[in-house]
């Protein structure tokens, strides 16, 4: 009985042992990299480019400006849009 576990437990390590692949070359492992990396940082890319657009910027002023301050308050309400835009300009 001692005799089959050995054996079984010998297969199933050779079975380990053999099912390992062979380390990939540099060009391959970094060709795998950038296509994760691009798969993947997609919605960040997408998010930076428009990051730079003034329009975004200033629609994202205006929208917490809007959750700032009531439409009791305009001036108060365009000076922080001022403000934002110029703080995001920098």
């Amino acid at each position: 009985m001692r005799f089959a576990f050995a054996l079984l437990l010998l297969v199933a390590t050779l079975g380990f042992v053999g099912a390992q692949e062979k380390p990939k070359n540099s060009e391959e492992v970094l060709r795998q990299r950038l296509l994760l990396k691009e798969r993947f940082n997609k919605g960040w890319d997408v998010q930076l480019e428009n990051a730079n657009n003034r329009t975004w910027i200033a629609s994202r002023c205006k929208g917490e400006a809007r959750k700032r301050y009531s439409a009791l308050h305009p001036l108060k309400r365009r000076n922080f849009t001022k403000e934002c835009i110029a703080r995001a300009g920098r």
